[in-house]
């Protein structure tokens, strides 16, 4: 991989699987006060993006120089030892914080969330926390700790989210995509398709609608891995890479285990979780259009958000609204 991405000298070391204090020693800035980006530093934005409350984001990925990504499972990518992944998330154009996270061995990942200071000239690292000063909507911002951070990040078997297969090879991925680590022969262990493009349902929504599900509910949570937050409730949103050649996804998992099924465990137990052509009496809908400050335990996702996505809702709203009864 070309450039390089070098931590400045008067840095510490961190402690072992520790990420270091300050943002700045991360090593993704060459000059933090004015936000140069190291050369071996490449900004990527997948084609449909994790809804975090409104907040405008920015991604970027290190690849250790002479290292590739492993697709041989095409479902789960595994990086190399000491790939560096950042999410830089921003509200009404100031940066409130920067997600960390470093593969500092073949199993482990050190990770952490940076709060800028109030002049954006250094993160320090933060164990999770309200911004007062800081709101979307009616609600404080709320950077995540690092328990609820692996909380979705345990849903992949190599813990990176949002930079993988489908979301970085749909149209609209940019920067880093699929595409451009093909280019550069960054990957190994397998090929790609030569289009990756989600089809319809018939519903004329499903395209839309499946993806976003894929990346807010599937990617992290509602998949096949058995170490996923919620593998036992038997739901799954997370497209396969075979689901995304452009052929009809009508027999996609996201709809043979929500269409006319009840939830299977805890208090939803028994209600249908999309009724056809019924948005308001469909689980899925209401709990992902639903925040309840008090107790997160009735919306979905449960952590990470306090402000509903009104456009997805919609959204799924529409889609859900176009299937057909079975």
């Amino acid at each position: 991989m070309d450039g390089s991405a070098a931590v400045p000298a008067n840095c510490p070391v961190p402690a072992p699987n520790q990420p270091p204090e300050l943002l700045s020693c991360t090593a993704l800035y060459g000059d933090i006060i004015a936000k140069k980006v190291n050369s071996g530093v490449h900004e990527f934005a997948p084609a449909v993006a994790l809804w975090s409350d409104g907040a405008e984001k920015t991604r970027w990925i290190y690849l250790p120089a002479g290292q590739k990504i492993d697709i041989s499972d095409p479902e789960s990518w595994r990086f190399p030892t000491g790939t560096r992944l950042w999410q830089e998330l921003k509200v009404a154009g100031k940066r409130v914080e920067t997600r960390f996270f470093w593969k500092v061995s073949a199993t482990f990942w050190a990770r952490t969330a940076y709060r800028w200071n109030d002049t954006g000239t250094e993160a320090m690292r933060t164990g999770g926390e309200d911004l007062p000063n800081v709101t979307l909507g009616a609600t404080t911002y709320h950077i995540p700790s690092t328990t609820e951070c692996d909380t979705c990040h345990k849903g992949q078997r190599d813990r990176a989210l949002g930079f993988e297969e489908i979301l970085l090879g749909l149209p609209g991925a940019t920067g880093f995509n699929l595409a451009a680590l093909q280019q550069r022969g960054l990957l190994t262990g397998g090929t790609v398709p030569a289009k990756i493009e989600i089809g319809d349902d018939g519903t004329g929504h499903g395209r839309d609608a499946l993806g976003w599900l894929h990346v807010n509910c599937g990617v992290s949570c509602h998949n096949d891995n058995s170490a996923s937050e919620a593998y036992s409730t038997k739901l799954r949103l997370k497209l396969k890479v075979s689901d995304a050649d452009g052929s009809s996804t009508q027999s996609v998992d996201a709809l043979t285990t929500t269409v006319g099924v009840d939830a299977v465990t805890g208090r939803w137990k028994g209600q249908v979780r999309i009724v056809p052509g019924t948005p308001s009496k469909s689980l899925l809908y209401v709990l992902m259009s639903t925040r309840t400050p008090t107790t997160t335990k009735n919306q979905m996702p449960p952590i990470g958000s306090r402000v509903v996505p009104k456009v997805a809702a919609q959204l799924i709203s529409d889609w859900i609204t176009a299937i057909p009864p079975k």
